[in-house]
């Protein structure tokens, strides 16, 4: 335990991981500056609209948005006609033109569903038997206001990976170098016994930092992101944010937020781990540092700057990088083929992270076990 409080202290201690924090949280929420804080008119229009879809509410919206049309219609020649400028259309009709969007949005979507059910009841792929089944536990039918959690679930998969990425590379890249450069690494080196009981050390402080790191972007994240938008529709559909339109998930946002954080934190683990094995053979920060650097971002380079098929694209993306932005695991229905088996990428992606860490943290524990103490 003294080993571990010991370690804690090394890495908080560095009072550029509060510096780095901060400069990348005001980054990364700049954008927040174009949201406007929602109203209780805002939340009363939507309150009208919330709960489930029926066919008849999703017709009333059709003629509602219809009626909106032809009323900006008559308002464009109005202004046209008079020769004046302005706004053709009220706060308020923005206000319920966004909600009948979004119903035709969601109505899409569910029409999507269900000819890909259509589809998949003839088909004899390895895995069509599970894309079936869990297309079919989507349901689409509950509406809510719900910028609030989409905007969390967007901003964690967007700049929390650059924030976790960045805050390991400067609190653990010096884990090992550190003690190489003032020579303490012989007093360890010394005891084989104390070489284990140091490594286990470094392992807990590294899994508590990540968690610490994870922790306070995600309490900022929450904290601004709801007091401005509000706290409404953890329950609406997963499929209402953009990006997961196409999700085969029946998942509503809170439960993919909590999925989404778990995810992420595995591989957050993992690269910490990743960074102490670089850590343990360098001689110097900086080598630490741009090795384990390059490894989190060569990747995401590979992916945007490179052609290359949708099969091999999707191999390099099992990289830390992107099971830490989570997305692509969860934006459409991929599988592994495994011994005819189909293992969904979310379930493979963390048994990959697992077995990465397990194999990278006996190596570390190998390397420490067999060094020399230096003359």
């Amino acid at each position: 335990m003294r080993l571990l409080k010991f370690e804690l202290y090394k890495i908080f201690s560095q009072k550029m991981i509060y510096i780095t924090f901060l400069v990348l949280i005001l980054l990364s929420s700049m954008y927040i500056s174009n949201f406007e804080k929602i109203d209780d008119e805002t939340k009363q229009f939507y309150k009208t609209w919330e709960g489930t879809l029926t066919s008849e509410k999703i017709q009333q919206a059709k003629s509602s948005n219809d009626q909106l049309t032809i009323k900006a219609e008559e308002k464009v020649e109005e202004m046209r006609a008079n020769g004046t400028e302005g706004s053709f259309i009220s706060e308020n009709d923005q206000i319920q033109s966004g909600i009948y969007e979004n119903i035709a949005f969601i109505e899409s979507v569910e029409k999507d569903v269900n000819q890909k059910l259509k589809e998949l009841e003839n088909s004899t792929k390895y895995n069509a038997g599970l894309e079936k089944r869990l297309l079919e536990s989507v349901d689409l039918s509950y509406f809510s206001f719900h910028k609030g959690p989409k905007e969390i679930i967007d901003y964690t998969g967007t700049f929390s990976f650059i924030i976790t990425g960045a805050m390991l590379l400067i609190g653990l890249s010096s884990t090992y170098t550190r003690e190489y450069s003032t020579g303490v690494d012989n007093y360890i080196l010394s005891s084989r016994k104390g070489r284990t009981d140091l490594t286990w050390a470094k392992l807990g402080a590294a899994f508590i930092y990540a968690l610490a790191v994870v922790a306070s972007w995600e309490v900022v994240n929450v904290i601004t992101k709801l007091y401005i938008l509000g706290n409404l529709g953890w329950e609406t559909p997963l499929q209402f944010v953009f990006r997961y339109d196409h999700s085969p998930y029946g998942l509503n946002m809170l439960e993919f937020h909590l999925i989404q954080l778990g995810i992420h934190l595995v591989a957050a683990f993992g690269f910490a781990i990743l960074i102490l094995f670089i850590s343990s053979i360098s001689k110097n920060s900086l080598i630490s540092f741009f090795i384990s650097g390059a490894l989190f971002s060569l990747p995401f380079m590979a992916v945007e700057m490179v052609p290359m098929k949708a099969g091999l694209s999707d191999m390099v993306k099992f990289s830390y990088l992107y099971i830490m932005k989570v997305e692509f695991l969860f934006a459409h229905f991929k599988t592994i083929n495994l011994f005819g088996y189909p293992l969904l990428y979310p379930v493979a992606a963390v048994l990959w992270m697992g077995i990465l860490s397990v194999l990278i943290a006996a190596v570390t524990f190998k390397v420490l076990k067999n060094k020399e103490v230096s003359i």
